[in-house]
């Protein structure tokens, strides 16, 4: 499909392209890093989510981080707020906080899963 249909799709759902491809140097770079970052995806929702349950603040800190910089990378800026907002009161160890919007966040990367399942099949 074309590269201009594809960006296209990308901004009409929300996603930062220019930014994101500024960030990965191309549009092929881009492609392949978010192909990595799809296929790692549920393997983390697991990571996030074990730790949320047994209340490990530090470990979920880390990895909603990670999720943050991810996801400001390439572009899913609504994603990198909502991560980010977890990261803090995780550093604080606010467990209310990521109780009360753990399904926000939950929400958030299923929507971006989505977005490059269906960019994917372009």
């Amino acid at each position: 499909m074309n590269s201009d249909l594809k960006i296209n799709f990308l901004k009409q759902n929300g996603v930062d392209i220019e930014k994101g491809i500024a960030n990965m140097m191309d549009l092929e770079t881009y492609e392949e890093i978010l192909n990595d970052f799809y296929d790692n995806l549920p393997s983390e929702i697991e990571k996030i989510d074990n730790y949320k349950k047994i209340n490990d603040m530090p470990n979920y800190a880390i990895l909603v981080h990670a999720m943050k910089s991810n996801a400001r990378s390439f572009g899913f800026n609504e994603l990198g707020e909502i991560a980010y907002a977890h990261e803090m009161a995780s550093k604080a160890g606010d467990v209310s906080y990521v109780e009360t919007h753990y399904n926000e966040l939950m929400g958030a990367i299923k929507k971006v899963q989505m977005i490059i399942q269906n960019y994917k099949a372009l």
